[in-house]
């Protein structure tokens, strides 16, 4: 799972669980994530330009949760750094990538965001294992 996250211009975090990201290409580093036209942090990410993806832990499913549904602060109480663009990383996250939009294809009712890697970083290579939601079931990576 992978909560995609971005700032507005007052500097106030946004952010939503994702299921649809994916590697675009590695020269240049390229990612997407695509969002539903209706979620506040779309026209964010419109607006400000960046985003940031953060890799859930197996550990981290409460937060897919808490980003996957809409609570006044989606933030609260969660260790957070700023990623250059501006975009909040979250602590718990297993690796993440803070991104600058180049495109924006509108697809049915989502926008796919492709967006430059400016920086990137796996945390615990070891463990815990990424969060995975298949089939209506949490579930984590397998040797």
């Amino acid at each position: 799972m992978t909560v995609v996250t971005t700032r507005d211009d007052a500097g106030r975090h946004h952010g939503l669980t994702a299921t649809a990201v994916c590697s675009v290409s590695l020269d240049p580093p390229l990612v997407l994530a695509s969002l539903e036209r209706e979620a506040n942090t779309h026209g964010i990410i419109e607006r400000s330009g960046v985003f940031a993806l953060n890799f859930l832990a197996d550990t981290e499913r409460e937060v897919a949760v808490r980003f996957a549904t809409t609570p006044d602060d989606k933030f609260q109480d969660l260790a957070v750094t700023t990623a250059h663009t501006g975009s909040p990383l979250l602590q718990g996250a297993v690796a993440w990538c803070d991104c600058v939009v180049v495109k924006s294809v509108e697809a049915g009712d989502h926008t796919v965001f492709i967006g430059r890697v400016e920086a990137a970083e796996v945390r615990r290579p070891e463990e815990p294992r990424p969060l995975v939601h298949y089939a209506g079931r949490w579930a984590t990576l397998c040797d």
